[in-house]
């Protein structure tokens, strides 16, 4: 089972909030998962640190990642459809 145990929600460029997914199967919560939207279009990104480029720049390292795209697909329009629900725990800043 899959579910959405917090959203917070932010609202900075394409960023529109954090939420942590609990995966009841695999005995694994993930925190931080970054939500994303821009022209209609949504999206996920995993948890990342920042750090800067050799010029200086700020960017973005995943802590954790998928491998096989399709899983990550499944992943990510499940988590979707969820928030489109409004099943999730509410902010808890």
């Amino acid at each position: 089972m899959l579910e959405i145990m917090k959203f917070r929600t932010c609202n900075r460029n394409t960023l529109r909030g954090f939420l942590s997914v609990r995966m009841d199967k695999v005995g694994l919560e993930i925190r931080d998962i970054s939500l994303h939207e821009k022209n209609g279009k949504q999206w996920l990104s995993m948890p990342s640190r920042p750090y800067e480029d050799s010029d200086g720049n700020r960017k973005y390292a995943f802590i954790l990642d998928w491998f096989d795209s399709d899983r990550k697909t499944q992943f990510e329009s499940a988590v979707l459809a969820l928030l489109k629900e409004g099943r999730y725990g509410k902010d808890s800043n």
